[in-house]
């Protein structure tokens, strides 16, 4: 007896599916190179906007101080900004000290206070004043948002701007390198302990 003969039809139907699927793979994977070569322009620009974004928020993150003792620097910075809010207005008696309070104390209606402090090689001049301005609206309705504090070191090398502003959200007063002072040469560890002194000191010198 012969042996049974192939099933032919079998065979080829194997041969084609099998064809069909290398076609495939490699139109898939053409289509594939085509799509990375389009669209490499776009995702080179993506990728370039979120390193922008990412070294922004670094940028804006240098700015923030951590206050290692929160319950201190929030008694000191409430007592000051209710006593410089009402501090008598004076008017600046030059062009120049108009000029540096526009720059550096917006918002302070002229109630601004100058006093003295030694960081540790002489004393150097320090203006201290609250945002009044920007507080108006909110004192009107008995309200403590849109507190800002605005601290200017005024040393013959340096001007250091700081801020000192309330976070509704944390419920605690925040300490600010102003963007003009990112370049400074302190750490962020040297501002907390004389800026919560001077704060301390306003409802004292500031009359």
């Amino acid at each position: 007896m012969s042996e049974p003969k192939p099933d032919r039809t079998e065979m080829w139907r194997a041969i084609k599916w099998t064809l069909i699927l290398c076609v495939a793979l490699v139109a898939a994977v053409s289509l594939f190179k085509v799509w990375s070569i389009a669209t490499a322009p776009v995702r080179a620009v993506e990728t370039a906007t979120e390193t922008f974004k990412s070294g922004a928020s670094a940028v804006f993150n240098r700015l923030d101080i951590p206050v290692q003792k929160p319950r201190n620097f929030d008694r000191a910075a409430n007592a000051a900004f209710s006593h410089l809010s009402d501090i008598p207005q004076t008017e600046p008696d030059t062009v120049k000290s108009r000029g540096f309070r526009m720059a550096n104390l917006r918002g302070a209606q002229n109630r601004v206070c100058e006093m003295r402090y030694d960081f540790g090689a002489g004393e150097v001049p320090i203006f201290i004043a609250a945002d009044n301005a920007a507080h108006e609206a909110a004192k009107a309705i008995a309200s403590q948002a849109d507190r800002l504090i605005r601290i200017v070191v005024a040393s013959p090398e340096e001007t250091l701007g700081l801020n000192v502003e309330y976070d509704e959200a944390a419920a605690h007063w925040t300490l600010q390198w102003r963007p003009s002072s990112i370049n400074k040469a302190h750490p962020d560890s040297w501002a907390e302990t004389p800026m919560t002194d001077i704060l301390r000191r306003v409802p004292q010198n500031c009359v």
